[in-house]
């Protein structure tokens, strides 16, 4: 049998949705982590438009982001930094889409 890497995980939770419970999230991101084999998670609050965001991250043995974790005050069952024309999309952000690219193609 050949080794398989562990899939990288990126997970955006607004904590305030109503439809996902934020423990789903906590549940997904541990799982990741474990099976990547990451390393103690750092982590820091942002600020984006007014927003308080706790990102935690998760080093893979190569030290890059190996499991990233956005918690979103405020936020509900919604796309975080989607088009306000669209529906289910929160305009206020983080932009999910962007540092869904940053996450997934960034060296």
């Amino acid at each position: 049998a050949t080794a398989v890497a562990a899939p990288r995980l990126i997970v955006f939770q607004g904590a305030a949705d109503s439809t996902v419970h934020a423990m789903n999230a906590g549940r997904l991101v541990a799982r990741a982590a474990a099976l990547a084999g990451a390393r103690p998670r750092v982590e820091e609050v942002l600020e984006v438009n007014d927003r308080r965001v706790a990102r935690s991250i998760a080093l893979g043995s190569n030290g890059a982001p190996a499991v990233e974790l956005w918690m979103i005050d405020g936020a509900g069952h919604a796309w975080s930094g989607g088009s306000p024309d669209g529906s289910y999309a929160d305009a206020r952000g983080p932009d999910a889409s962007a540092e869904m690219l940053r996450f997934f193609l960034g060296r």
